[in-house]
């Protein structure tokens, strides 16, 4: 999300950048032809310089090391352990507390050398320093065999960072890779190497490392990951911790079981390598079941707080972010972030059900264990009603009990419809999966319900539920002032923390066609009465003859038809007809207007979405059309201040009119029609003025709603990860993402009295005939329809065009 304008500039320095990756190591080279004369030279050049470079560097670094007898590594790694300092908090815009940002967020368990198994020591060494016990702190050979690597790769694929570089690397705010980052960095590793022996040096670093979720140190991430502690840590999950380490936010095994695993292979294939471990052992590793630690839920706003916590290290650093006590005040409101967090996964739950139950994810009986060595996300601590949570399976049968957060419940039949089975046939002792727990039954659900067994009239009831593989985004933004209200960048922050609101860009599909149509209006040439012919259309590309024909969803053709009928309708054939005579570069230059950063071709396609964009933009976008043509660039934080009130930085809406006020104003009135007429007619029992649009892309792997009132645009993505997925046959837009849409606003806007959308006096408003687009008088067939001035019908079908 790009910056807001701000009160006052500070620099602003570099995120904390990812450890480097060592590359697989490959044995003896295979022989090749010798090259020609002038590249072995050119190539024996570039060897003695990296070697010369790396000498010469080598040299300066201790030179000045010896001029820097003390900076106090000793205290400042000892405080880097224990890391105490005032608290950051976070508010909504109502001052209500969202989150902390402290060293006790940065969750470590310290621990000594001993508490290291030797295969997590060997594993450390073999993936992040293969020369960790040879060298001094400084690695000259290896920054010429990494520089020599990246020189030949045409980009970085080894690092050159030791252990003990990397450790001095955590007792510095700065990030950015400057030269001046480096030698200071060198010269305190050399200062780290006088100071502690190399088991002491292996051991901070243990406890220092980043390992995703939070977690500084193998000791707090094995606890995170496997529940065990770092001594228990069997080699492959020893492995797994360690590759963790060169991307966390991107092989964090909650995120991505797969990524883990390959890094897991990585590291054992170098434990090899280096002589720590045989090849069978390492086979066995990698044959080992992964078996990850049940997770609870999430905080309020994670994806957001995130995005907080980010924007804070790269102005003010790490250290001050986690112990400066700055307040940090922020647009989000929490009342509206719980509505939208409820309604996506709501949403995503639904979608899931739909696509049937894909059993129980483990059985402990299969695994040689028993119900008892069960442990719930809840810990012992009971789960409370409406909470999903994971639970095992006591008792099997007509009336199934399952053990959930330290309680017992009995498994409601009635909502086991969605899975196709009975009971008996569904449930194994032993399973392991998911339930929501609802409350005992009342004397209403007793009468008219089937009879429950009398001891499960006073215990919990649970339903079955599952873990939805789908993602979901949403973000509501005020259309006043650009603020976020609400923002939801994925299922579980747990699971991911890339955030989809912001992070991701997908193709659009069909909400991206009031851009289309608004160009297409801007022109003078079209107008919502205009007839557009829809029939099959065929389109050759003059240079690359490739052939372009747009399908209607239902396959059908309708004919001549109103660009209202068109619109509302979602109709393919007749909008790409459109974009071809007003010409797509048009489109384009209407979305960049409107704030579509990303990448636009000018080909008719563009029509249908076809296009990447993020949420964000798409959300933004929209809310220039109620805010009549201006728009207003989204913003998250409205002040920072210190720990005393002090103020250090203040942001404001970043105001811009992109487009005409009754050009808006119609695109706007065409939008309020998809909502009383078209895709998205189950967003009228709101009961309130509202417009958008539904988007859903080919094959349902995309779907979209986009959509405002007077006050608030909000928009909703569901699809997978990966773009290939598909949402499932007929999953689109309206089905997918207009409910949790509906449901957000008729929790934060229900209250509101309706207001409508007010025409600009340069917009005329003729009814005309909803079919012909002909001015007509009262009928069931008749709307109030808005017109640039100079625009609208005075005779004939769809006017004077």
């Amino acid at each position: 999300m790009p910056p807001p304008r701000r009160a006052s500039r500070k620099s602003a320095s570099g995120g904390k950048p990812a450890a480097k990756r060592i590359p697989k190591g490959t044995g003896p080279a295979p022989k090749e032809a010798p090259a020609p004369r002038g590249r072995a030279l050119a190539r024996r050049i570039i060897v003695g310089a990296l070697f010369c470079g790396a000498a010469v560097t080598g040299v300066m670094i201790g030179l000045l090391a010896a001029y820097q007898s003390d900076i106090g590594v000793i205290e400042r790694i000892e405080q880097a352990l224990a890391r105490e300092g005032a608290t950051s908090i976070v508010y909504d815009r109502n001052g209500v507390e969202l989150g902390q940002f402290r060293s006790e967020d940065q969750r470590r368990i310290v621990l000594g050398y001993e508490d290291l198994p030797q295969h997590l020591r060997d594993a450390l060494v073999a993936s992040e320093d293969k020369r960790f016990w040879g060298h001094h702190g400084f690695d000259p050979l290896g920054i010429a065999r990494a520089a020599w690597s990246n020189l030949r790769a045409g980009r970085t694929v080894q690092g050159a960072s030791t252990i003990t570089q990397q450790v001095a690397r955590e007792l510095f705010d700065e990030r950015a890779p400057t030269l001046e980052r480096k030698i200071r960095e060198a010269i305190t590793a050399a200062e780290i190497e006088r100071a502690y022996t190399k088991p002491e040096i292996l051991t901070h670093y243990a406890n220092l490392v980043h390992l995703g979720n939070s977690n500084d140190g193998v000791g707090a991430a094995a606890r995170d990951y496997f529940d065990k502690s770092a001594a228990e840590l069997t080699v492959a999950e020893a492995a797994m911790l360690v590759g963790v380490a060169p991307n966390p936010a991107r092989y964090n095994p909650f995120r991505s079981v797969e990524q883990a695993v390959r890094q897991r292979d990585r590291v054992l294939r170098r434990m090899v390598e280096d002589d720590y471990l045989t090849p069978e052992a390492a086979a066995a590793a990698q044959a080992e079941p992964l078996r990850l630690r049940a997770r609870g839920g999430e905080r309020l706003g994670a994806h957001f707080l995130e995005m907080v916590r980010l924007r804070l290290r790269r102005d003010y650093g790490g250290a001050r972010t986690r112990e400066g006590g700055l307040r940090v005040y922020t647009t989000l409101d929490a009342g509206m972030q719980q509505a939208a967090e409820d309604s996506v996964e709501r949403a995503l739950r639904a979608h899931d059900k739909r696509r049937g139950f894909r059993g129980f994810e483990r059985n402990l009986l299969d695994e040689g264990r028993t119900v008892e060595d069960f442990r719930a996300d809840s810990g012992t601590a009971a789960a409370r009603p409406g909470e999903v949570v994971r639970g095992v399976v006591v008792e099997a049968g007509t009336n199934p009990r399952v053990h959930i957060g330290g309680r017992p419940a009995c498994v409601e039949t009635g909502s086991l419809a969605w899975t196709f089975e009975r009971p008996e046939r569904l449930f194994r002792v032993g399973d392991v999966g998911f339930f929501r727990l609802l409350p005992p039954e009342t004397e209403e659900e007793a009468a008219d319900g089937p009879p429950l067994p009398p001891e499960c009239r006073t215990l919990l009831r649970a339903a079955l539920d599952q873990e939805p593989q789908t993602e979901g985004a949403f973000l509501a933004l005020e259309i006043e002032t650009g603020a976020v209200r609400a923002l939801v960048g994925g299922f579980d922050f747990d699971r991911s923390e890339f955030n989809r609101a912001t992070q991701a860009r997908r193709q659009a599909g069909s909400s991206f066609k009031p851009f289309a149509y608004g160009a297409a209006l801007s022109t003078g040439r079209f107008s919502p009465a205009s007839l557009i012919l829809d029939q099959p259309f065929s389109y050759t590309d003059p240079v690359t003859r490739a052939v372009y024909e747009p399908q209607n969803y239902d396959e059908e053709h309708r004919g001549w038809i109103t660009m209202r009928q068109a619109f509302e309708g979602s109709r393919n054939v007749p909008a790409v007809r459109m974009v071809h005579e007003v010409g797509p570069e048009r489109v384009v230059d209407f979305a960049r207007r409107l704030g579509i950063s990303s990448d636009l071709l000018p080909v008719l396609s563009i029509t249908l979405g076809s296009a990447d964009v993020s949420l964000q933009e798409m959300v933004s976008a929209y809310s220039a059309f109620p805010n009549r043509g201006v728009r207003m660039a989204p913003y998250f934080i409205t002040r920072i201040t210190d720990r005393d009130g002090r103020e250090l930085e203040t942001f404001y809406p970043e105001t811009a009119s992109v487009i005409r006020a009754d050009l808006a104003y119609v695109v706007t009135h065409l939008l309020q029609g998809v909502v009383a007429r078209g895709t998205a007619v189950g967003a009228r029992r709101l009961g309130r003025p509202v417009a958008g649009k539904t988007g859903t892309t080919n094959d349902f792997t995309d779907a979209w709603f986009i959509g405002f009132d007077t006050e608030i645009a909000a928009g909703v993505w569901v699809g997978h990860d990966r773009p290939s997925l598909t949402l499932g046959e007929k999953e689109s837009g309206a089905r997918v993402a207009l409910p949790a849409w509906t449901w957000f606003m008729e929790a934060v806007r229900g209250g509101a009295p309706p207001e409508e959308f007010g025409a600009p006096r340069n917009v005329a408003l003729v009814p005309v005939d909803l079919e012909s687009g002909q001015p007509a008088g009262p009928g069931p067939n008749t709307i109030v329809e808005a017109f640039l001035a100079g625009t609208e019908p005075t005779s004939g079908p769809g006017g004077d065009r």
